[in-house]
């Protein structure tokens, strides 16, 4: 491949991604850990889920996972036509337009819930380490986390409210269904052509593992609002104790956000997951 263009996407925590000559995606494994997700996500999760959702997904192209060195395992795709669908994005659509931005949503997340598991991926996700994938922690374990490192930075009230929505969740969730689910399902993972002013793809699967299918839709009601979120709902076929648990799945992602301040030694993100918490009372 005659290379003509290289840019530096991002650099995430396992990965460095570069997209080459403005067509491609190259992700390349930071070190061990890395490299075996992306194994996995390149040669099981990725083709499953392209067979079985309608949207645009990474296909695998190109991949190399023989060595394990950091700088030497990478996956490759085409790059998918896009901007990420921020909130003010939405905001400023009308009509049929946001209409069909949630059918299409909405399709993808009934589509993605309904494939089969890729083997590897139908267990109770790995305990992770302790400064790892906050996404991925169960309502159990992450109720646990938030005790140990983000209670002492709470009032009476709040903890009490939050003691609450975690055992209410728990109780909610032992018994759920468990499906695919993108995992980190929200904003920067949506794509929007605003040319033809359609979702135009979904990225970002590596969280994706077998889970309650909530999860995802609490992300549509964390980032997107009530509005948006009921026109999902409706197009997906929600019933009510599946809209209830996405509603207290959204209500604390903010106390995620706040752990991972806590983990990563982030004090502003801490205060800010906890002042977002506190005013989810008044809703």
């Amino acid at each position: 491949m005659p290379i003509i263009d290289v840019q530096t996407e991002h650099a995430a925590q396992h990965y460095i991604v570069f997209t080459v000559n403005h067509h491609y995606v190259f992700r390349f494994a930071r070190d061990e850990k890395g490299t075996e997700e992306l194994r996995r996500e390149t040669e099981r999760l990725l083709p499953a889920v392209s067979r079985a959702v309608k949207l645009a997904v990474p296909v695998p192209r190109w991949h190399s996972f023989g060595h394990p060195e950091p700088g030497f395992a990478f996956a490759g795709y085409e790059r998918i036509d896009g901007e990420p669908l921020w909130p003010g994005t939405l905001e400023a659509l009308e009509g049929a337009v946001e209409d069909r931005a949630a059918a299409a949503v909405a399709g993808f997340l009934r589509d993605l819930h309904a494939a089969e598991i890729p083997p590897g991926f139908s267990g109770e996700p790995p305990r992770l380490p302790e400064r790892d994938d906050v996404l991925r922690l169960s309502p159990r374990r992450l109720y646990a986390r938030v005790r140990e490192s983000v209670f002492p930075r709470m009032g009476a009230d709040l903890r009490r409210r939050a003691e609450s929505d975690f055992e209410t969740l728990i109780d909610k969730t032992e018994t759920a269904e468990r499906s695919l689910v993108h995992g980190a399902f929200g904003p920067a993972h949506l794509l929007w052509d605003s040319q033809a002013r359609e979702v135009s793809g979904v990225i970002g699967f590596g969280s994706s593992r077998a889970d309650d299918p909530a999860v995802d839709l609490a992300g549509l009601l964390a980032a997107y609002g009530p509005s948006f979120f009921a026109k999902c709902l409706n197009r997906y076929g929600a019933n009510g104790p599946l809209e209830e648990r996405a509603r207290l799945y959204a209500k604390l992602l903010p106390l995620r956000e706040a752990l991972y301040g806590s983990d990563e030694g982030d004090e502003e993100g801490t205060a800010y997951g906890l002042e977002a918490y506190a005013g989810e009372g008044g809703r």
